[in-house]
């Protein structure tokens, strides 16, 4: 059963087919080098065989030629001489082949010279020889004695020869057997490169009918995918089509036609009878919007109406592109789909848009009136109160100083929470600020500068380590820092000056906020510290909520804004801030801001 499934598998049959492919490639190329050795042992073997040929060519030529200046010498008759010029040509000519068939033999190539300069010399002899027997001059002994140099230096040559002539033998002896050999293992060779051929063919062949039989079932399956598509249409509300621009021949989905409200194939697909169906207001601009397209190819977005045969009007959304079919046809395929419940929902969401815009320019007109209109009553308030203080001083009562400071302090008050609440509403619209770049240092500088003279008045220490830069909206970080620092201040220990901390801290790995780990190659870590009269941990996260405050004590003063209002920056940073506290200890603020990308 598992050799079965191994067999099945198309991967373990690509690993089979593969390697057979390489041992019969490999084969192929044994095959293909012993038949090259074959080719090139019988070039050889003609090579040697055309080489011995030449060689004895030469010294028939020789031995001729040197009978028929024998010839000449006994008779003195000029016919042996007859064509002697010639004989040295063919020569000529022996040489030459000689050298192109031992062109990749070099020591055959220096025996093929010494032979050249062999038979230059022997044919100086004859020229000698004949010089001699023509002379009258010569004597006979000294003519015996070139005779007797010339046959000698012939035999030499034909020693140098017939040792040539026997070399190129042995060879080609050897070249026969390497051959024999050659020839056998080439037979076994194509023998199984056949063998291992047809074993291919026959794994491929029942491979295939196995295929063929899954074939089938992948057919089943996607007929029933095909089924399931077009029930999966008709819930989600959307159908299919595509058009050959070659052809013209439309093709609709079941459910492109419940579109049109009407039953599958209940017209011919054609985009003339789909036009029957679209909105008249909406009719030329779908016409023109996909005509153009079957020339240009682009593809298509188009919105449109139609009207159904009760009346009802529905939106339709038309998305279509192009692509080949496998003839190499250009095929534009398209997805409609019903939107007309999102289109109304859009509308709605248009009108609770609408209405949000008039709630917000409310806010605005409200902000404006607590930033200018409200504050000019209590400047008033606050500057007849002086003069009535100053003026009237001696006149008035205990009690009614004890009233008139109260109507001060409650003056001050609503003045702090007026200027807090527009400062809260800044930070709420921070989002819409543009971000720049903003060194700390240089933003710790000017708030320590500006707010100099509280420093002084408390008493306070303050230190500063280095900073990194931010992006980010500088005024909104000059306020958070302004109010982290002034809430240190604030709430400082009666006997103890105020030391107040700002640095940055490396964010360790089990670093979580909200249950969000936070990174410290993502986020800059800066923490502000002080001494101050702290509070219990359980009310760490209501510091940050709009008008809580902790203290009820008259002598702290305050809002309950001020935190909400670092809060609102933080956030609209997309950083973190939290608080880690004690009471008579001191407080931890923990702010953490993204890193410039």
């Amino acid at each position: 059963m598992k050799l079965l499934k191994l067999y099945k598998s198309p991967e373990i049959f690509k690993i089979a087919l593969i390697i057979a492919i390489v041992v019969v490639g490999y084969i192929a190329s044994v095959f293909y080098g012993q038949m090259k050795n074959l080719d090139s042992s019988v070039e050889l073997i003609t090579n040697s065989t055309k080489t011995q040929l030449e060689l004895e060519k030469i010294l028939s030529i020789i031995t001729m030629y040197e009978s028929n200046l024998r010839g000449y010498y006994i008779t003195k008759d000029e016919a042996y001489l007859k064509d002697r010029f010639l004989r040295r040509g063919e020569i000529d000519e022996n040489i030459k082949k000689i050298k192109i068939l031992v062109a990749n033999n070099p020591s055959l190539i220096e025996d093929v010279d010494l032979l050249n300069t062999l038979v230059d010399r022997r044919f100086n002899l004859f020229r000698e020889t004949l010089l001699m027997a023509k002379s009258n001059k010569a004597d006979t002994a000294t003519f015996n004695a070139k005779i007797k140099q010339s046959s000698e230096f012939t035999m030499a040559m034909k020693d140098f020869v017939y040792k040539t002539i026997n070399t190129e033998g042995a060879k080609i002896k050897a070249h026969n057997l390497n051959h024999q050999f050659d020839l056998r293992d080439s037979i076994i060779s194509a023998f199984l490169l056949v063998l291992l051929s047809l074993l291919i063919l026959l794994l491929s062949f029942n491979k295939i009918n196995v295929d063929v039989i899954e074939l089938k079932k992948t057919n089943d399956e996607l007929q029933f995918l095909y089924l399931s598509f077009n029930k999966a249409e008709k819930i989600a509300g959307f159908g299919h089509w595509k058009v050959n621009t070659v052809t013209g021949v439309y093709t609709f989905s079941d459910n492109f036609y419940r579109l049109f409200g009407v039953e599958p194939n209940a017209f011919e697909p054609t985009f003339d009878n789909v036009a029957k169906f679209i909105h008249p207001d909406d009719l030329d601009y779908v016409i023109k919007s996909h005509k153009g397209s079957l020339i240009s190819h682009d593809s298509t977005v188009i919105t449109y109406r139609i009207i159904l045969d009760n009346g009802e009007t529905r939106y339709i959304d038309s998305v279509g592109s192009f692509t080949q079919n496998s003839k190499g046809e250009v095929v534009k395929t398209g997805v409609s789909h019903d939107l007309t419940e999102v289109y109304k929902k859009t509308l709605k969401l248009e009108e609770n848009n609408f209405e949000l815009k008039s709630i917000n320019e409310e806010l605005e007109s409200f902000n404006n009136i607590v930033s200018h209109d409200l504050q000019e009553p209590l400047r008033k308030i606050q500057m007849f109160i002086s003069r009535i203080v100053d003026t009237n001083n001696e006149t008035i009562s205990e009690q009614g100083k004890i009233y008139l400071s109260k109507i001060r302090i409650s003056a001050n008050k609503m003045q702090s929470l007026l200027i807090d609440l527009v400062d809260y509403s800044r930070a709420i619209k921070g989002d819409k600020e543009v971000k720049q770049i903003i060194n700390l240092n240089d933003v710790v500088n000017q708030v320590l500068e500006d707010l100099s003279s509280n420093i002084e008045e408390e008493k306070a220490v303050i230190t500063a380590g280095v900073l990194p830069e931010i992006n980010g909206v500088s005024f909104q970080i000059e306020q958070l820092l302004v109010n982290l620092i002034v809430n240190a201040l604030k709430y400082s220990k009666d006997d103890i000056p105020p030391e107040i901390s700002i640095n940055r801290e490396d964010i360790g790995p089990d670093e979580v906020f909200e249950g969000k780990l936070i990174l410290d190659h993502d986020y800059y870590k800066i923490v502000i510290k002080d001494n101050g009269i702290g509070f219990k941990q359980e009310y760490a996260e209501k510091i940050f909520v709009l008008f809580q405050r902790l203290e009820t004590d008259s002598k702290y003063s305050g809002t309950g804004v001020g935190l909400a209002i670092c809060k609102k920056i933080v956030d609209s940073h997309k950083g973190y801030i939290k608080a880690q506290s004690e009471p008579n200890i001191g407080t931890t603020f923990s702010i953490f801001l993204p890193k410039v990308v």
